[in-house]
């Protein structure tokens, strides 16, 4: 029989047995393929479970320090505009008194822009994702709402300041006008004026105080100059009321006058007694007689 004869369609190849059950070393080899396939398979599964976690895990570290920083960007606002509360400028402005400034508004708002509360603060404790994201939103939201406040209360504290300057240059400004020829160096002036056109507060100061020292030196030097001469006149009026009055006393000194007054009698016939006249002073005087009557009785002749 030829080799063609001899492969017929019933023949089974040696390796496979003819009841078609597997060789043992076959299916041995079977059994190591599905066992590794299945090792595989749970090994991809823990795999995909362990790199999940990993990843979640990841992704919370990563909102953790997003929370963390917008937190800390939090406590810097609140910080930073309790620094600004406190501040010097800010304790000026809001012992400012109304009448110190032009626009009383001014201290109305930095009233209201001081007593913003100071916000809560907000805490990472979160243990997801979700949490921790919310609380970050938070703390953004809050910070930019202290910074606001800051913000608003630092314009405040500046309005309140130009209102002051502006009421300082007003009333400057009216000093310079009211002292026009009322003080003693008008170099004082001038320089107030230069003061005001730089709105110095500093040199508006120092300029308003040497020409109220001014215009104080010039009214106690004025005043003085009116004491001098109402005393120089008081002194000139009396000494002519003196002159006046020893002149009229000198034009109005009484007179002395006699009055001849004969005693004894006369002799008539051949008496040989005399008469001689007496001087007797009258009331008032020397007698109520004037000179021509003494003159006449003197020259009288003498009888005997």
């Amino acid at each position: 029989m030829d080799e063609k004869d001899s492969m017929t369609p019933d023949t089974i190849p040696q390796s496979t047995p003819v009841d078609g059950t597997v060789p043992a070393g076959r299916k041995n080899r079977r059994t190591v393929v599905i066992g590794v396939a299945a090792v595989a398979a749970v090994a991809l599964v823990a795999g995909g479970v362990c790199g999940y976690r990993a990843y979640e895990n990841h992704r919370v570290s990563m909102a953790r320090q997003a929370c963390q920083s917008a937190v800390t960007d939090l406590n810097k606002a609140v910080k930073s505009y309790k620094a600004l509360l406190g501040a010097d400028a800010t304790t000026a402005a809001l012992k400012t008194d109304a009448t110190s400034v032009k626009d009383a508004k001014t201290l109305d708002t930095l009233k209201q822009a001081a007593e913003v509360e100071t916000p809560g603060m907000v805490k990472c404790d979160a243990s997801d994702k979700t949490g921790l994201d919310a609380a970050a939103a938070k703390a953004d939201k809050t910070a930019k709402g202290v910074k606001a406040a800051a913000k608003a209360l630092e314009s405040a504290v500046k309005a309140v300041e130009s209102s002051k300057l502006d009421k300082t240059v007003a009333d400057a400004d009216g000093l310079y006008k009211a002292t026009e020829g009322n003080v003693q160096d008008e170099k004082t002036r001038e320089a107030l004026k230069q003061a005001i056109a730089k709105r110095d507060a500093g040199a508006i100061a120092k300029a308003v105080k040497s020409v109220n020292d001014s215009k104080a030196a010039k009214e106690k030097a004025d005043a003085e100059a009116k004491a001098k001469a109402e005393q120089e006149a008081q002194a000139q009026a009396a000494a002519e009321a003196a002159a006046q009055a020893q002149a009229q006393q000198s034009y109005s000194a009484p007179r002395q006058s006699y009055t001849p007054s004969y005693s004894g009698g006369s002799t008539s016939g051949g008496g040989s007694g005399s008469s001689v006249p007496d001087f007797v002073p009258s009331s008032g005087g020397y007698g109520v007689g004037s000179a021509n009557d003494c003159d006449a009785a003197c020259r009288a002749p003498i009888q005997h």
